[in-house]
């Protein structure tokens, strides 16, 4: 009997979850037949999966962490002061014992599959020439693979054999299990070949993949364009591979939409043209495009967008409007050259979608805290001043501008802005779009609206001294001004105009709000469960008690498995008191404005996604990749 089959078995009969009798009953038949011990005792009926799911997660995790160095030691792989050092440098970033030894040059990603396969009695696979059916591929998308780092190799009967780099990871198994509604026999590769593997067979299938996209569109779905003149255009294109091109393009869009994708990215590789949308702000890789067909599609994208297509050594921009779904939606296009080595310069095209109905979000639903937005409210409905909106791109922005707008709208005030671009119309709003080429710049801009006697200027960016200059001299002569700026958070908003050679004075008395915002992923609220996975050590040094519980999504139909479903804002308001205006005068750094207004009472970015997090509204990942810890103040608090 071997000492990893005695340690589950003992283990379960410590438990009291099997007898001895029927531990040596279920190792006799494992004998026989060479089927793993755990699979016999739930066939034989004596522990059911759930129970045996547990019992292996334990073990494993027991394992890893007290028995991989002394393994590696004993058997000479690695010597004891390589383990400890290895050790004590796991207790720094939380990795794995063997990732953590791969990163010190300590052992080979080989040399420790093969160890850690004896180990968990998982055997390894080569899969340098592995054939997989097509079926199989479609269970499991190209993206979750590259996610997960795993391979499905082959179906028998209800068993899906799977390759997987970590195989001792009971969450993701449970994941795909759940996905493909089969039982998973996991099998050891190293990370490289898995790669090597996913490029290998999902671009194999590609063709086929693209081919049934085409199908999936029946005639009364098909996207139009607006433009009337490209219908005579697209007569023209008589062949069969021309006519599907069109159709390919129109499908690509349409489900873009569909799927509330922010961009389309069409990137071209040496085989084939990648495709990938943008949904929630994470980037999702879809089955990729032939080769063959690469020239057709990029070409029949800028004719849409009315790009010169003989043009190819320099950047293009482009605009087109297509009906889909009963509406009409915009996408501004944008071509890129890039190098290959053998196909050379070739153009990467990005489609931004811009949906007038996806971002008419009132501000009062956008995730601000009762006392906040009472403030941003406020603020809005004031005479005179400046409120500035920061955050990194991406971060939702425009879109609160938008809202602030919409708020305040009505025809006893004229309210214009200046935009590059514009992103959304608004009725009413009088939107100037920024031209540089024809000499309409921000700063020109400035002086022309104040001779449209306006009441509201809304500016798209403070890009420079003299933009955000003739927005502190607007907003002293009685005119309230939005904008945005790239700043961390809210009290860097000021150190960075003073950077840009303004006044200290005018920053303290004409800014009179400063809101930082950024944009995280919610959890699915239709598999939302306790997120159990989350470490003490990481609860300690965050403050967290042991009691507090966050969630997170396991991943259903609903969500296309991620676990997540739209976004939400955190937000930090910050309100110039007397003492700020003050360090202003005194050019303080923006950290000293923040501890100021921490000690005035001000939520951050981290407190307000502690509160969504503690509400099941977003997981503790997300809160710690979006905000910066807080110093001289708990987070918790």
């Amino acid at each position: 009997m071997s000492n990893s089959k005695m340690q589950i078995g003992q283990l379960l009969v410590q438990r009291g979850l099997i007898s001895e009798d029927q531990l040596v009953q279920a190792i006799g038949e494992q004998k026989r037949t060479g089927i793993h011990l755990s699979k016999i005792l739930v066939r034989l009926g004596l522990i059911t999966e759930d129970q045996m799911t547990f019992a292996l997660s334990d073990q494993l995790q027991s394992r890893e962490r007290k028995r991989i160095g002394e393994l590696l030691v004993d058997k000479n792989y690695i010597t004891a002061e390589q383990r400890d050092r290895a050790l004590e440098e796991q207790k720094k970033t939380g990795l794995k014992l063997g990732r953590t030894l791969m990163q010190l040059g300590f052992m080979t990603e080989e040399r420790l599959v093969e160890i850690l396969s004896a180990q968990l009695e998982i055997p390894t696979v080569n899969l340098s020439d592995k054939m997989i059916l097509p079926e199989v591929l479609q269970l499991l998308p190209e993206d979750f693979c590259r996610s997960y780092k795993v391979v499905p190799l082959a179906i028998d009967g209800k068993v899906l054999t799977l390759a997987m780099h970590d195989p001792s990871n009971q969450r993701t198994l449970d994941h795909i299990r759940f996905k493909v509604q089969m039982e998973i026999e996991p099998v050891m590769a190293n990370e490289k070949e898995i790669t090597e593997t996913i490029n290998r067979v999902y671009i194999g299938s590609a063709s086929g993949d693209a081919m049934r996209e085409l199908a999936r569109l029946s005639e009364e779905d098909e996207l139009q364009t607006v433009n009337k003149e490209e219908s005579a255009q697209d007569e023209q294109l008589s062949d069969e591979e021309g006519r599907q091109v069109v159709k390919l393009v129109s499908s690509i869009i349409q489900d873009a939409i569909a799927r509330k994708a922010s961009d389309i990215h069409l990137e071209p590789q040496e085989t084939f043209l990648k495709l990938r949308i943008r949904i929630d702000g994470d980037l999702m890789v879809l089955p990729p495009i032939p080769g063959r067909l690469m020239p057709q599609v990029l070409s029949r994208t800028k004719l849409l967008a009315r790009m010169d297509i003989a043009e190819k050594r320099r950047p293009l921009d482009g605009r087109f409007t297509v009906r889909a779904r009963g509406k009409e939606v915009d996408l501004r296009v944008s071509s890129f050259p890039v190098s290959l080595r053998k196909r050379g310069v070739v153009e990467k095209i990005v489609m931004r979608i811009l949906d007038p109905t996806s971002g008419q979000i009132d501000l009062d639903s956008m995730g601000l805290r009762p006392a906040v937005f009472k403030e941003i409210d406020y603020t809005i409905n004031l005479p005179n001043g400046i409120l500035l909106v920061t955050g990194p791109t991406g971060s939702g922005k425009s879109t609160t501008l938008y809202a602030s707008i919409r708020r305040i709208l009505d025809n006893t005030i004229n309210i214009t802005t200046m935009e590059d671009p514009v992103e959304m119309n608004i009725e009413g709003v009088n939107q100037g779009q920024i031209n540089n080429a024809a000499g309409f710049t921000f700063a020109n801009g400035i002086r022309a609206i104040l001779r449209q006697d306006p009441d509201v200027i809304m500016i798209g960016e403070m890009r420079d001294k003299e933009t955000a200059g003739m927005a502190i001299e607007s907003a002293l002569t009685g005119h309230l001004v939005f904008s945005t700026l790239h700043t961390n958070d809210a009290a860097g908003a000021f150190p960075r105009l003073l950077e840009m050679g303004l006044e200290p004075f005018l920053v303290a008395t004409a800014i009179k709000g400063v809101l930082a915002q950024r944009l995280v992923r919610k959890i699915c609220q239709e598999c939302k469960e306790e997120d159990k996975t989350i470490d003490s050590l990481l609860r300690k040094e965050l403050g967290i008690p042991d009691d507090v519980k966050f969630f997170r999504g396991r991943g259903c139909n609903k969500c296309d498995t991620t676990g997540y479903k739209g976004r939400i804002g955190i937000f930090e308001f910050l309100v110039p008191s007397e003492e700020v205006r003050n360090l202003i005068l005194k050019r303080a750094s923006g950290d000293e404005i923040k501890r100021v207004c921490l000690a005035q009472g001000m939520s951050t970015l981290r407190m307000d996604g502690m509160d969504k997090a503690r509400a099941g509204i977003i997981t503790l990942e997300q809160v710690l990749q979006a905000s910066e810890r807080d110093e001289d103040k708990k987070t918790m608090g």
